[in-house]
């Protein structure tokens, strides 16, 4: 099944004294680019915890953000005596008439204080990784969601580049034969004298140039390879990628050798519609 690159959760929980926030955000990118907040507590569990979001998500720019709270009852704050002190000189210097109550001022400024962390034990640790788990399992819910939304859009876009190349098939026999008339009309008003043996090997050499039926060939042959991919396990955004740049080279020669406006026109239609598959592709897992 599809899966998309994007996707977000968060939660909270309490581990004994500490409320852990904890987000997950995912979005597109070629590789996988992990980046990861922590506090002072959990960084040693750094590496540990890229592996585990890794192996899980894959691929995309993915960013896990803790932070951490003391609850209330909790708190203990150390008094930074040198800092109050310092804060309250500065303040005396600004403010000579001593009207303002220049301690409480310094103590909302940084550094005077500090609360002090609680280390983690094991079955803290345990609980915080349990609950990394449970959002890792919501981002791939709501990347399946997603995804689900982008495979019918695939499917749609490729039916209609399908439909273009059943009409410009159409089209093909009806062009081909236009053009040889077009080329004996013009070569009877010149009213030379030709040989007839040379002129056929000149027309079919002609007509080859803008035979485009081994296009149309390779065209089908990509777009049913695409949309085969579509039921792949596996992550295939970049394989989707890939068989979109050969669609694409097909549907530019196609263009290049049709020579005729019916044909042009719905070559720009189906390269429309690439676009757009190429901009879904970005987003694919």
């Amino acid at each position: 099944m599809i899966q998309s690159m994007t996707g977000y959760s968060s939660s909270i929980i309490s581990t004994g004294k500490i409320n852990h926030t904890i987000e997950l955000k995912c979005l597109n990118s070629k590789y996988l680019d992990l980046n990861l907040k922590l506090p002072y507590i959990l960084r040693k569990k750094e590496f540990e915890l890229k592996k585990i979001i890794g192996n899980k998500l894959f691929r995309g720019k993915i960013e896990l953000l803790i932070t951490n709270e003391i609850k209330k009852e909790n708190k203990k704050a150390v008094l930074i005596r040198e800092n109050i002190k310092s804060y309250i000189n500065e303040l005396k210097k600004m403010n000579s008439n001593g009207s303002v109550d220049l301690l409480k001022i310094a103590m909302t400024l940084p550094g005077a204080y500090e609360v002090s962390d609680s280390d983690l034990s094991k079955k803290d640790y345990k609980k915080i990784e349990k609950e990394i788990f449970s959002l890792i399992e919501n981002v791939i819910k709501f990347r399946k969601k997603e995804g689900k939304e982008i495979c019918l859009d695939l499917k749609k876009k490729v039916k209609i580049i399908e439909k273009k190349i059943q009409e410009i098939k159409k089209l093909e026999s009806k062009r081909i034969e236009n053009k040889k008339r077009k080329i004996h009309k013009e070569m009877d008003k010149l009213n030379l004298l030709i040989d007839k043996n040379r002129m056929e090997q000149e027309m079919i050499y002609y007509i080859e140039k803008l035979d485009i039926n081994e296009e149309v060939i390779r065209l089908n042959s990509h777009l049913k390879l695409f949309r085969s991919e579509l039921n792949n396990k596996f992550p295939i955004g970049k394989k989707l990628g890939f068989i979109a740049q050969e669609i694409g080279r097909e549907i530019n020669t196609l263009g290049a050798k049709a020579n005729d406006s019916l044909i042009q026109k719905m070559v720009i239609e189906m390269k429309d519609n690439l676009e757009k598959i190429k901009e879904n592709v970005l987003n694919i897992l």
